[in-house]
This record gives structure tokens, C-alpha cells and sequence, in this order.
């Protein structure tokens, strides 16, 4: 009786103070404290800018404060943040515990040939294949500048691969000044439609239907989820990732390869561990016809990296895969951290061919982010904590080497194409 008390007092204690008023005294007190916590636990807060530089943006941001709305606020932090100049240190100003942003109806992709939309309420969906090219007055180009001061990045993947969840978010278009309004926005196209968008709440953006550009889901082009893994699925994935699996293999007979997709960093709660899968995997490798295994690391954003260990182990025990050419692994732009960390130990331990696009991370950099957690406003930020060095044969490069690179247009994406898994099957062997 006495413990249920108790969790009511403090159930009532969280309440009020979620409900409580957040003052310019709290979000200044945060901002300091946000300072210290960096400056305490961040690897190397300033291996990409100097401690005047970084105290004067905070002295600057703290002085300003009085008169900022909270979006002004929040959008403010993350450029301070993103000064940091590393992709674990990072601050996401629309999804926050207490601040959210809204959304505009419909989902962009950064392509080889320019920003399309790749998901949309049905009223919107007359605009897929249309080339966006501004917002309100602001060219695209200047745009996308804007928004990336706001970005913690280690190479310019990262802008790809995050701007455009930003370009649908009323506030940050709003307070950056590409847009006039913080609830309304027109979208130019490149044949001259001007599309206006109103903004959604969070559960309006969720609750209403959409439809999605990728032909894989023809001819209804309802997509089962709005995840980016979904909206990118070919014919071959999206069985796998309706049932959820964070890896799986399948062989291709025609082509005579394997091609295995792993997707999240981690053992699958209720399946065989990522081991014991690995194990099956080369069991099948060494009895039937393969002449190429395919690994594709394109949607995976991270985890725990010593996970994949048996599968690098394993191909690096076994050389021929490597030395015959016969071994590619496909990043993109969503490859990251743990990832990344399994992407270079299959170039560099088992002589792995990289495909595609280079992951949005560096592969020798601050990493191993932690959340600092700001009570008074309800605000999260992560910090890179810890150096990892992936391969340190490549020094200080910006981007994992990519040996066969391989972008993706609107018109791979509109046919389900898979030009990067089509690029791998296509090169020839080193035999």
C-alpha cells in the first residue's frame, strides 16, 4: 500500500512537472548546462571548432534567449550543437519529449537528379515525379544550406540523408526563414506547380492514409508502413521486412548468389542469434553453387557492432571470397555507426567490395553517442563519448571508400529498381 502511495506522489510529482511552464530562467539554465555536459563528456568537443568560437555561439544563443520563442530556441541549440561537427553529437530541435514540430503531407528523398517526393496523402500524389526546386521564395540549393547548420555530421551523407526529414517541418522552415509562415508553405516544382501545404500535428501526420511512389507496391501503392526501410523495399525485401526481421539471407539461383540483409545491429528477440545464423549462412555457403555473397548494409543505422563478429571472423577465415572478387557488401547513406563499424571490417579484414553510396559516417571518428538529458525543458541532446577507430589504414577520410559507387534516380525508385544489389551482380570476379 505504502509503495503504491508512493508511485502516485510521484506519477503526480511528473505531471506537474511536465505541465509546468518552461521560463526563459529554465532554457538559459539548460543551455549552460547543455555547455558543461558537452564540455565534460564529449571526446574532443573541439576537433572541428575552436572552445572561443563554440563559447561565443552559446554566449551569443544564451543573450538572445529572452526574446526567442521556444521553435527559435530549439532551432538555436541545434546549430550550436551542430558546431560540433560529428554525427553521435547530436540535437533533433523537432523531436523532443516535450517540443514537438508539425509536418507538412508528404515525404521527400534527396536522388542523383534532385528532391522527390516518395510518400504523400492521396490528394498530394499528382506531384510524384515532380523535381521540387523551392520553398515560399527560397531555391532548394539555399534551402538545404539553411537546414544543414542545424545537422551534427561527419561528411556530407549525413545532409542527404537527414535534410530532407526536415524540409516537411513548419517550424524549422519557418524559423530558418526559407518559409514565411510556421503553418503553411508553398512547394514550386520544376514544371511550375505550386503546391500549398498546411502544417499536421504529429497524430494528424500519422493518422491519415498515404500513398507512395515506389512501383513495388503497385498497383494500390498503399505502403504498409512509412518507415524508410518500407518505402525503399524491392520486390525481394519487403516479405522480410513485413515480418520484421533484422537479418535474413536468400538465394538468388539464377545469379547463383547469395544475398543476405542485415538490418539492426543487435540479436532478434524470439530467432536464432545473429551467431547461430551465421553459422547456418556458411553451412549453405560451403555446400551449394554460390558464386557471390551480397551483404546489404544500406538500412542499418547501428547497434552493438561486435554482433556481426562471426560473420567477419568467418569470411575473413575464409580468403578466397575476398581475393576472388566474389564478396560485396551495399552501404548507403542511412549506414551508420555500428554499421559502419561491420561495413569497414568486411573491406578491411575480409576484402569485401563496397557498393552504392558511402555511409554517412566517417570511418575513423568520435562515436559511442550517450543522451544528456536536460530536465527543466524536457530536452535530449547525444554526445559523441568515445574515439573509434575503424580501420586505421584510412587515417583521417572522410567517407569509407566505396569501390563500385552507385547513386539512385527518381526513375529507379518510381520502377522498384535495385540499382545498387543490380551493379553487385553485374561485376565481374577477380578470378
Amino acid at each position: 500500500m505504502k509503495a503504491r502511495i508512493l508511485f502516485i506522489i510521484w506519477a503526480a510529482l511528473v505531471a506537474a512537472g511536465c505541465s509546468r511552464e518552461v521560463t526563459t530562467a529554465d532554457w538559459q539554465q539548460d543551455l549552460r548546462t547543455l555547455e558543461k555536459q558537452l564540455a565534460e563528456r564529449h571526446v574532443d568537443l573541439y576537433h572541428q571548432v575552436s572552445a572561443e568560437e563554440f563559447a561565443a555561439a552559446v554566449d551569443d544563443l544564451h543573450e538572445r534567449l529572452p526574446a526567442l520563442t521556444p521553435p527559435e530556441i530549439l532551432v538555436g541549440m541545434a546549430q550550436v550543437v551542430a558546431m560540433v561537427g560529428d554525427g553521435h553529437t547530436s540535437f533533433y530541435p523537432g523531436n523532443q519529449k516535450r517540443w514537438w514540430f508539425g509536418f507538412y503531407p508528404a515525404r521527400f528523398y534527396w536522388f542523383e537528379d534532385g528532391f522527390h517526393l516518395i510518400a504523400a496523402t492521396p490528394e498530394n500524389a499528382h506531384l510524384f515525379g515532380k523535381h521540387l526546386v523551392a520553398i515560399d521564395d527560397t531555391p532548394i540549393e539555399e534551402a538545404v544550406r539553411r537546414i544543414s547548420t542545424t545537422i551534427g555530421a561527419d561528411n556530407d551523407m549525413e545532409y542527404r540523408y537527414t535534410v530532407p526529414f526536415q524540409l516537411i517541418r513548419p517550424e524549422m522552415l519557418h524559423v530558418l526563414g526559407i518559409a514565411d509562415s510556421p503553418d503553411s508553405a508553398v512547394f514550386v516544382f520544376d514544371d511550375g506547380t505550386r503546391q500549398s501545404f498546411t502544417a499536421m500535428t504529429k497524430d494528424e501526420y500519422l493518422d491519415r492514409e498515404w500513398v507512395v511512389s515506389n512501383g513495388s507496391y503497385a498497383p494500390e501503392g498503399k505502403p504498409p508502413s512509412l518507415r524508410h526501410e518500407f518505402l525503399f523495399a524491392s520486390p525481394l525485401i519487403r516479405p522480410h521486412l513485413e515480418q520484421w526481421q533484422f537479418y535474413w539471407y536468400e538465394y538468388l539461383e539464377e545469379d547463383r548468389t547469395v544475398f543476405m540483409q542485415y538490418n539492426v545491429c543487435w540479436d532478434q528477440k524470439g530467432e536464432p542469434t545473429f551467431a547461430e545464423f551465421t553459422e547456418e549462412l556458411f553451412r549453405f555457403l560451403d555446400v551449394n553453387p554460390v558464386e557471390r555473397l551480397v551483404i546489404d548494409m544500406r538500412q542499418n543505422s547501428g547497434g552493438e557492432p561486435t554482433i556481426a563478429e562471426p560473420l567477419v571472423a568467418g569470411l575473413e577465415q575464409r580468403p578466397e571470397w575476398g581475393a576472388e572478387g566474389r564478396l560485396f557488401v551495399l552501404t548507403g547513406r542511412r549506414t551508420f555507426s555500428a554499421a559502419l563499424t561491420n561495413a569497414a571490417q568486411l573491406r578491411a579484414r575480409a576484402g569485401a567490395r563496397v557498393v552504392g553510396e558511402a555511409p554517412r559516417g566517417k570511418p575513423n571518428n568520435p562515436s559511442e553517442g550517450r543522451d544528456i538529458d536536460l530536465k527543466r525543458t524536457g530536452i535530449w541532446v547525444t554526445v559523441s563519448t568515445q574515439f573509434v577507430e575503424r580501420d586505421p589504414a584510412l587515417g583521417d577520410v572522410a567517407y569509407l571508400p566505396v569501390d563500385i559507387p552507385v547513386g539512385r534516380t527518381w526513375e529507379d525508385h518510381r520502377l522498384g529498381r535495385d540499382p545498387e544489389l543490380e551493379a553487385a551482380l553485374a561485376a565481374a570476379s577477380r578470378r
